[in-house]
């Protein structure tokens, strides 16, 4: 009998599967998506909703769904004795899971059809959700020890899951030569890795941040764009500077002093640490207040969009403020600038590019957050799923065909074989360009604390929005989110 979950199952199934399940199933399985799997991060591996408000109840929540996880670490599992890397021949059943819409969806199937014709012996099982349903049930999976064999991860989750022994090391499986990484740079494969050092997921496809720039308001602002190499202060006097020439119902910035990626942009290239070696946070006080208050400056020249506006808009960057026109400059994910081209075509013949972070005295303040396919260790067919991921990752068709549909592909053959492509869009060129401009230049890797998504990120948003609708001060907003984020982090 099938059983009911959030996973939308990917390939064609008889018509009495999906009759098998009780009429309510569909709606026990909903929750709002999540439309980014970059920027809407206030969905976790312990978070029952879309737009958690943290409070003592969710610190409780998540402290006893790690609890859950802690347990079922204990319940044994397929992992190889001393760290040795699986044997056995690429056979059998694998499941897959992966988060994505129809899209990627279409493109992750074509991938695993080309892998089961390239290993006859092989089938699989594939499931696939919208990104915050994906983790409710990845967690559920975790606590029964029942994860897909090959389960996509980024790094603001992995330690979650590494600090309960649920995953395995990926190391042993590179040196006998299961998994190759030749052709990855070392800056993107170290955000694979845990706490401890190991590797734990292959980055596939490595997203990055942008500041995103509407290149027709900026001249009739009459500004230019920030030169090469142009620093966070140089960013701020951009936005104030065009503030004042800009169209009646446009705005310079949203109101941005909430973004994490943004805070943590500004904290690497000022040399700041994000974490301590305990998982604490790393910076100060002093820093963030530093950093609030330059937000909390450009607000009150009305210079950002109002806290009211911002709370209404749509979370899915294909519809934000910018993507509609509205923005002079934004923060974005490095592959939303197709998707938000598109939006803005409908509206004119405006147009708009994406930047490099600004920098600062430490250099780039671009961070990679790549997605990638790790292996649980209660998966009973290893080296098949270790074949998988070289797969996925590395076959130079399987990477024309899954397009770059999650971030520029980190195997940099792959890579130069899209960007030889002469149908790929203008839009998606700039995209993998500046990502081979972001790694020439050595990009930090961020190794996120167990706790960070469930705490750090939803804390950080509400603090700032005490803020900006002056609930708060600044040094009492950035007390509580102290307070809460060292409460759970680590």
């Amino acid at each position: 009998m099938a059983r009911c979950s959030p996973w939308r199952s990917c390939r064609s199934r008889p018509s009495s599967a999906s009759s098998s399940c009780p009429s309510d199933c569909s709606s026990k399985a909903s929750r709002p998506p999540v439309s980014s799997d970059h920027h809407s991060f206030t969905a976790s591996p312990f978070s029952k909703g879309t737009a958690m408000k943290f409070t003592r109840s969710t610190v409780a929540v998540a402290l006893l769904s790690t609890a859950a996880l802690g347990l079922s670490a204990c319940a044994g599992g397929a992992a190889p004795a001393g760290g040795a890397a699986p044997e056995g021949e690429i056979e059998g059943e694998i499941s897959i899971a992966w988060w994505g819409g129809d899209s990627r969806n279409q493109k992750t199937n074509a991938v695993i059809d080309m892998f089961e014709e390239a290993n006859p012996g092989v089938t699989t099982d594939r499931q696939s959700a919208d990104f915050g349903p994906y983790w409710d049930k990845l967690n559920v999976q975790a606590s029964s020890r029942s994860m897909p064999c090959a389960v996509q991860v980024q790094g603001r989750q992995v330690n979650d899951y590494t600090k309960n022994n649920l995953l395995l090391p990926l190391d042993p499986m590179i040196e006998a030569g299961q998994i190759d990484v030749s052709d990855i740079p070392e800056a993107v494969l170290d955000n694979g890795r845990g706490t401890d050092g190991k590797l734990y997921f292959l980055p596939y496809g490595a997203a990055y941040d942008a500041v995103g720039v509407n290149e027709t308001l900026a001249a009739e602002a009459g500004v230019e764009l920030p030169a090469e190499g142009y620093t966070w202060d140089d960013y701020f006097a951009f936005l104030e500077e065009a503030s004042a020439g800009l169209p009646d119902g446009t705005k310079a910035v949203d109101s941005s002093g909430g973004r994490p990626n943004f805070f943590i942009g500004w904290t690497l290239a000022n040399g700041k640490s994000l974490f301590g070696e305990d998982g604490k946070l790393g910076f100060t006080e002093d820093d963030l207040t530093e950093y609030w208050t330059i937000w909390d400056e450009l607000r009150k020249a009305g210079v950002t969009e109002t806290p009211e506006r911002a709370a209404e808009e749509p979370t899915a960057t294909d519809q934000s403020y910018f993507a509609n026109g509205e923005l002079l400059s934004d923060t974005l994910p490095g592959n939303a600038l197709t998707p938000a081209s598109a939006t803005l075509a409908g509206k004119g013949d405006a147009k708009i590019t994406t930047l490099p972070y600004p920098s600062g005295p430490a250099g780039s303040g671009n961070a990679l957050y790549p997605s990638g396919f790790a292996i649980p260790a209660s998966c009973d067919n290893p080296v098949t799923a270790a074949a998988f991921i070289d797969f996925f990752t590395n076959d130079l068709e399987a990477g024309k065909v899954f397009a770059a549909d999650n971030g520029a592909p980190t195997n940099t053959k792959v890579l130069e074989a899209l960007l030889a492509d002469d149908s790929l869009p203008d839009t998606k060129k700039h995209e993998l360009e500046l990502y081979q401009q972001i790694i020439e230049n050595d990009p930090p890797s961020i190794v996120f604390p167990p706790g960070y998504q469930a705490t750090f990120e939803a804390s950080f948003k509400r603090a700032w929005e005490d803020i900006s609708f002056e609930r708060a001060s600044i040094e009492q907003a950035v007390q509580t989110f102290f307070d809460e984020a060292n409460a759970s982090l680590g």
